[in-house]
């Protein structure tokens, strides 16, 4: 995480995996037993995630996962080069109380 982040300092998930695993649930899987986890563990107030925009797929993991967006969070990834087309990034958040609802 980059300490100078509007939304520093937070508590991050994050998923990768090779292509071939694409599409199989895992991600989802993996990523909602670490929100559980996270908010049953620990204190932690909110989790956030964030991807570059073209990254859909990962967008609406994010939403699947009861995580919201406000386009006012969206930012520059400050260790992607200015004219990369990756730069822009998203950033979804979930808090405790949203969590709970679900």
């Amino acid at each position: 995480m980059f300490p100078e982040a509007h939304f520093a300092p937070s508590v991050e998930i994050g998923w990768r995996l090779a292509q071939p695993f694409w599409g199989q649930g895992y991600a989802r899987e993996a990523a909602s037993a670490v929100i559980d986890s996270a908010f049953a563990d620990h204190d932690f107030p909110e989790i956030v995630a964030f991807t570059a925009v073209p990254n859909l797929r990962s967008a609406g993991l994010m939403q699947r996962l009861g995580m919201s967006r406000d386009r006012a969070d969206d930012f520059d990834h400050p260790a992607v080069p200015e004219v990369h087309p990756l730069r822009r990034h998203v950033l979804y958040r979930l808090s405790r109380a949203d969590h709970e609802r679900r």
